[in-house]
């Protein structure tokens, strides 16, 4: 072995080891053997490193993962196999204890993808966890039975089996799924969804489809909904908005607590005004996310932003060193004119290309009221007028290549699992003339445009988003943090939303029992 007078590198791969070291290090409270599972092991560990110590050599302890390959961690491996297996070796080294030993599959997420380890352990935390997921995924395969059906009775009758009566089980044998259980069922599942609609839900209740959708971020928004750092009422708010009982005037008119569901803050907003307060929009928590309600315009609108300077400045901050890509508009959105009067843009085509070629796009798009009054409503300029005023949320460019990326960030209800494409659609629609008019105007450059598409409830369309970070350069190394991040500011956003609405809809004559409540202001507490 290393001289104790000399310096020593030590990899290990056991990780509890290195801890239960740790406590023994330096100055603290006194640490003790009592108990510990292997403190013959440790006690051996300690002395060493006490005789280290006390020789004035340094110790480098440094974990290293299992099983990756690491030559010296895989020799060390070796080496103990045959320590072991040796006929002179005491029969505690290598007889089995009365302890249990636990084997799982531990699932691993890296580039929005995921793979399992295969894991073996006496009964620790980790087991527990294991447990606990093992639960959770028999009852999705529950929720899966319910929405397939007579599958059992099916499966042992597939030669004679009528399935005409249910055309998702004739796509099934269409499909060859039918011969594999776990196949025939997400079949099942996929054609029910086609034909269920957003009226129906596809496993029983909307809670389920929405926490059992896959590729949408769930991992994260479990481990927010868990984390016990974040203070819990906003984890209940969240919790509320996905059970669908967020006390909104829906809400509270379903369970019979109040008379309307129209709307209390669109309300306030018209007779402020003079108004009449008829016809009033339901009061659901898509609706008090949305700018469409008068009394929350300003805090969704505020919510909006910050979401998106938050990833905008992330993907920035993450890109590859050696990127061409520009990410211009840092500091504020720019629209259309006043990206035009920058260099980079200019040696694209000229303002005046651009303006011809966007008023043939322009005068095809419907004029909205709003913008008649804003832009001088006057056939001769208005369209022109209109194209340059076009705000995309952010511009990404590269010269070398010859190539630009408009950027677009939607915030949408998630209740419905196409809401990605509803919000692709809505954002390639409202930017369709600065994309037709550049490719016009420049065809030797390309123009993509890109929309990044959250739900207000944490949902993030996982295969989506990394294929999007991939574009802009963002390093692969990044990529998982920065969609954890991303979660998390969805997540907190949609807390300061229903605080503010909840602000607003109670006011001073909201509930006066404290308790262990937070106060959100105005005598309420949430």
């Amino acid at each position: 072995g290393t001289p104790v007078t000399n310096p020593m590198l030590y990899l290990c791969d056991n990780q509890a080891l290195l801890k239960a070291v740790k406590r023994w290090v330096g100055e603290g409270g006194k640490a003790t053997l009592v108990g510990a599972p292997d403190a013959d092991i440790l006690l051996e560990a300690i002395e060493e490193l006490r005789k280290r110590t006390t020789a004035g050599a340094a110790t480098f302890l440094v974990k290293v993962k299992a099983h990756r390959g690491e030559p010296a961690n895989e020799e060390a491996d070796i080496q103990a196999d045959k320590a072991i297996s040796g006929k002179d070796v005491p029969t505690e080294w290598h007889d089995r204890t009365n302890r249990a030993v636990f084997t799982w599959q531990e699932p691993r997420r890296k580039g929005g993808t995921v793979s399992y380890e295969d894991r073996k352990s006496t009964w620790n935390s980790g087991v527990r966890k294991a447990i606990r997921r093992g639960s959770a995924e028999e009852e999705v395969r529950k929720h899966r039975d319910r929405v397939t059906g007579a599958w059992k009775q099916i499966s042992k009758q597939r030669r004679r089996v009528d399935v005409s009566y249910d055309p998702s089980l004739v796509s099934a044998l269409q499909h060859g799924t039918w011969m594999d259980e776990e196949g025939f069922k997400k079949t099942c599942i996929k054609e029910k969804r086609k034909r269920g609609g957003i009226q129906q839900p596809l496993y029983g209740t909307w809670v389920a489809d929405f926490m059992l959708r896959q590729d949408a971020g769930r991992f994260m928004l479990g481990k927010y909904l868990s984390d016990k750092k974040i203070p819990w009422q906003r984890r209940r708010r969240l919790g509320m908005a996905v059970a669908g009982n967020t006390p909104t005037a829906s809400f509270l008119t379903k369970i019979g607590k109040m008379q309307s569901a129209g709307c209390r803050l669109c309300r306030i907003a018209r007779e402020a005004r003079g108004e009449s307060t008829d016809g009033l929009a339901a009061e659901t928590h898509g609706h008090i996310n949305s700018a469409g309600c008068e009394g929350m315009a300003t805090t969704v609108t505020a919510a909006h932003h910050s979401i998106w300077r938050h990833l905008y400045d992330s993907m920035h901050a993450a890109q590859k060193p050696k990127s061409k890509l520009k990410f211009v508009t840092l500091d504020k959105e720019s629209n259309m004119s006043t990206l035009w009067r920058r260099e980079e843009f200019l040696r694209i085509c000229s303002k005046e290309e651009l303006a011809e070629k966007a008023q043939d796009i322009e005068v095809t798009i419907p004029v909205k009221k709003s913008q008649e009054a804003r832009y001088n409503f006057d056939p001769e300029s208005f369209f022109v007028n209109r194209f340059w005023g076009r705000r995309p949320d952010g511009v990404a460019i590269n010269e070398a290549l010859q190539i630009v990326y408009m950027l677009e960030f939607k915030r949408s209800t998630d209740r419905d699992e196409g809401f990605l494409e509803v919000k692709e659609a809505e954002a390639n629609e409202q930017h369709k003339s600065i994309i037709g008019a550049l490719k016009a105007a420049a065809p030797k450059w390309e123009f993509e445009q890109i929309n990044f598409v959250v739900g207000n409830r944490g949902s993030v369309v996982e295969s989506d988003f990394y294929t999007k970070l991939k574009k802009l350069d963002v390093q692969e190394g990044k990529k998982d943090k920065l969609f954890a991040d991303h979660v998390t500011q969805v997540c907190e956003a949609h807390n300061r939303v229903i605080v503010s609405f909840l602000q607003q809809v109670q006011g001073g004559t909201g509930p006066t029992t404290k308790g262990s409540r937070e106060n959100i202001g105005h005598n309420v507490h949430v």
